[in-house]
């Protein structure tokens, strides 16, 4: 095992340890699922975690690949939990998202519905139109990054659900 993939293992144990001893005793390490990963732990429902223990933070990307991991598990939340230097306790570390999620994470714990965007049956063909285009026009400009495949099964399941993103 590299010396990099030991130290990602190594953080991810503790997390998983720090989050047992918290209550959440079903969290675990979760295996590797290439293209359509889900996040690091596993066993808090709705939650991926995306643990990391690099000397260089690279939040925007860690949170971008957090986020597709949220989508790849249809879960609700996805955040980032970096391991801060000279902190061994993963309750020292810090847990990174997005603001949109933390605005959700808001809405949740103060008992707020979710924003919905209503979509009229022609608003909701054009869109799923739309959506199809920009898929094909990407895909043969070679362009099609993982964000734009986050944003794209996002608006997907804004046209399919009338809104529920």
């Amino acid at each position: 095992m590299s010396r990099s993939k030991a130290k990602g293992t190594a953080a991810e144990t503790a997390v998983v340890r720090y989050l047992q001893a918290a209550g959440f005793t079903q969290a675990e390490r979760r295996t590797l699922a290439g293209v359509q990963d889900r996040g690091d732990i596993a066993g808090i429902p709705g939650v991926v975690i995306e643990v990391k223990n690099c000397a260089r933070q690279e939040l925007p990307a860690w949170v971008a690949e957090a986020e597709i991991e949220r989508d790849n598990d249809n879960a609700t939340l996805g955040v980032v939990w970096h391991k801060l230097r000279g902190r061994s306790s993963p309750g020292d570390w810090f847990v990174t998202m997005s603001g949109a999620q933390f605005a959700q994470l808001l809405r949740e714990q103060q008992g707020l519905p979710a924003p919905t965007v209503e979509l009229s049956e022609p608003e909701r063909q054009f869109l799923t139109f739309a959506l199809n285009l920009a898929f094909d026009r990407m895909v043969s400009d070679g362009g099609f990054t993982d964000e734009d495949e986050a944003a794209l099964k996002k608006l997907r399941r804004v046209a399919a659900e009338d809104g529920a993103a």
